[in-house]
C-alpha cells in the first residue's frame, strides 16, 4: 500500500494495522508509529498489511458463520428426532385391541392420556423456547438493518460508487406535494398544499414560472401530464379532478371538473392510450373513468379496501390494477375484455401496510411497506396465476431531524424503464434501486433528507429526480450521472 502515514512528520508508507477491537489509535501506521510505541499493549494484534490484507479485508467472518451453521444443523437434527419419537402414539391394531383383556385395557387408556398431557406439555415449552429465540433474531435483523446505512464498511462500499444523482440547483418554494412532467420534459407543473397550480418550463435543470392557476378550494395530492395532449389533470383534497387544456392563446384554463368521490382524491393514472383514466381516494373506492365526445365520464366504480386508497399501479399489458390500503391488504384486479368490466383477482394480505406500490412489468410488482428497511418484491406464480412475495430488498430509511407524523403520503413509487431504476420513498430517504436482467433489485443510492416530509418525481426519461422537502423548504434539481 503506497500511501504515506497520516502523522505528517513521519513521512513515511505505511506498513501495519491493528486488529485489537480496543484499539482507539489509527489502525493503519508506518514503521515509526510503531518505535513510538503505539499499539504497544496490543502488540500480537499488530500484523503487516501485505501478509494480513488477503486473509481479513476481502474474508468474511468464517469462525462466526461456522457457529451459526453448527447450531442450526444441531437444531435441525433435533427436531426431526423429536418429529419421529413424537409419532409414536402407542399405536395397536383392532386385531391386538381385541385380545386384551381388562387390565391391558385399562393400562393402555392411561398410558395414551399420560403419553398425550406429556406431548402436549413438551410441545408448550419447545413453543415458547422458540418465540425467545424468534424475537432474539428478530431483533438482531432489525439491528442489522438499521446500521446498515450508517456502517463504516458498507460507507466505503457507496463512496467506491459513482453517484447517480447529484443536486445541480435548488429553488426556495412553498410546499409542492406533487410534480409532473409532459412528454418532451419541457414543461412541469406543480401541485401546491396551498391549492394551487404552477406551470415551469423546464430546461437542463432550470425552472421559469409561466403561469399560476387556481383550479382547486383544497391542497392538491396528485397530478398526470397528458403525453399524447396539450392536457394535465389534477387531483385535490376537495374531492374533485381538474382536466386542464392549453388554449390557443398559449394560456393553461380548465376543461372539465370531475366530480364523484367523496374523499380526497390520492392517486391518478392513465393507460398508454390516454383513454381511460383511474383515480383512488380516501373515500375507499377506485373510480375508472372513460372519455366520451372529448369529456370524461365515470364507467365503474369498485370497492374492497376498507381504509383509504393510497396507490394504484397497472401492470405493463395493462389489465391488472395492483392497490394499496391502510387495512393491510393488495389487492390485485383483472379487467375482463368481454365484459368490459373491472373485478377484484386476487386479496394479498400483508402484515404491515404501506403506501406505495409499482408494478415493474407483467410478472412483477413491488410494495413498500411502512417506514421498514425492506422493499417487497412480488411475482407471479405461473402454477396459481397469483402473485406470492418472493424476496426483499434493503432500502435506506435515513435519519430524522424534524419530528412528524407517519412516512407522509404522496411521492408514489415510479419505476424508469429506459433506465431500469425505481424510486422509493422510503422514510426520510429516497432510495434509487437498479432492476438487472435477472430481474434482482438493489438500491445504489439512497438520499437522506432527515425529514418524512418529501415530495417528488423523475422525468420520464430518468435523467432529473426532481423533489420539495420540509427541511430545505426548497426545490430540489438532481441529475442523472453516470
Amino acid at each position: 500500500m503506497n500511501q504515506n502515514c497520516n502523522i505528517p512528520d513521519h513521512e513515511t508508507d505505511v506498513e501495519y494495522l491493528c486488529t485489537n477491537e480496543q484499539c482507539r489509535d489509527f489502525r493503519i501506521f508506518c514503521f515509526k508509529c510503531l518505535q513510538n510505541e503505539k499499539h504497544k499493549t496490543h502488540i500480537k494484534d499488530v500484523q503487516k498489511i501485505k501478509d494480513f490484507g488477503r486473509q481479513y479485508i476481502n474474508k468474511s467472518d468464517e469462525d462466526l458463520n461456522f457457529e451459526l451453521e453448527k447450531n442450526i444443523d444441531q437444531i435441525q437434527r433435533l427436531y426431526f428426532t423429536l418429529k419421529e419419537e413424537l409419532k409414536f402414539d402407542c399405536s395397536i391394531s383392532e386385531e391386538e385391541l381385541n385380545r386384551l383383556d381388562l387390565n391391558q385395557l385399562n393400562d393402555l387408556l392411561c398410558s395414551k392420556i399420560k403419553f398425550r398431557k406429556e406431548k402436549q406439555s413438551l410441545i408448550s415449552m419447545i413453543s415458547k423456547s422458540a418465540e425467545r429465540m424468534i424475537e432474539t433474531i428478530y431483533i438482531g435483523l432489525q439491528d442489522f438493518s438499521q446500521q446498515y446505512f450508517d456502517r463504516p464498511a458498507k460507507k466505503v462500499q457507496l463512496e467506491m460508487k459513482t453517484l447517480k444523482y447529484e443536486l445541480i440547483n435548488s429553488i426556495k418554494d412553498e410546499q409542492i406535494n406533487t410534480f409532473a412532467f409532459n412528454s418532451t420534459n419541457t414543461l412541469m407543473i406543480g401541485g401546491y398544499d396551498s391549492s394551487k397550480i404552477k406551470v415551469f418550463e423546464f430546461k437542463k435543470g432550470q425552472l421559469k414560472m409561466i403561469q399560476k392557476l387556481n383550479f382547486h378550494k383544497k391542497s392538491i395530492y396528485c397530478q398526470y401530464f397528458m403525453k399524447k395532449s396539450n392536457e394535465f389533470l389534477s387531483g385535490s383534497c376537495d374531492k374533485t379532478i381538474s382536466v386542464c387544456y392549453l388554449k390557443d392563446d398559449q394560456k393553461w384554463d380548465i376543461k372539465q371538473r370531475l366530480e364523484g368521490h367523496q374523499g380526497g382524491i390520492n392517486c391518478l393514472l392513465m393507460n398508454k392510450n390516454e383513454d381511460l383514466l383511474i383515480s383512488s381516494s380516501d373515500d375507499m373506492l377506485i373510480k375508472f373513468w372513460v372519455k366520451d365526445n372529448d369529456l370524461w365520464e365515470c364507467s365503474q366504480t369498485i370497492g374492497g379496501h376498507s381504509s383509504f386508497v393510497s396507490c394504484i399501479s397497472l401492470n405493463e399489458t395493462e389489465n391488472q390494477l395492483a392497490s394499496c390500503s391502510k387495512d393491510n391488504q393488495i389487492l390485485i384486479h383483472q379487467y375482463d375484455k368481454d365484459a368490459k368490466f373491472w373485478f377484484e383477482f386476487q386479496i394479498i394480505q400483508i402484515n404491515q401496510w404501506g403506501r406505495r406500490l409499482c408494478f415493474i412489468n407483467d410478472q412483477i410488482f413491488v410494495f413498500q411497506p411502512e417506514m421498514r428497511q425492506q422493499m417487497h418484491i412480488y411475482e407471479l406464480d405461473k402454477v396459481n396465476n397469483n402473485f406470492i412475495k418472493t424476496k426483499e430488498v434493503l432500502v435506506g430509511v435515513g435519519s430524522e431531524r424534524k419530528k412528524n407524523r407517519g412516512c407522509f403520503w404522496f411521492f408514489p413509487q415510479q419505476y424508469v424503464q429506459q433506465q431500469q431504476i425505481l424510486i422509493n420513498k422510503n422514510r426520510c430517504c429516497v432510495n434509487v434501486i437498479e432492476k438487472d436482467q435477472n430481474n434482482e433489485f438493489a438500491t445504489i443510492q439512497s438520499i437522506d433528507f432527515q425529514t418524512k416530509v418529501i415530495f417528488g418525481k423523475m422525468t420520464d426519461n430518468g435523467e432529473y429526480l426532481i423533489t420539495w422537502d420540509d427541511r430545505s423548504g426548497a426545490i430540489q434539481i438532481r441529475q442523472y450521472l453516470d
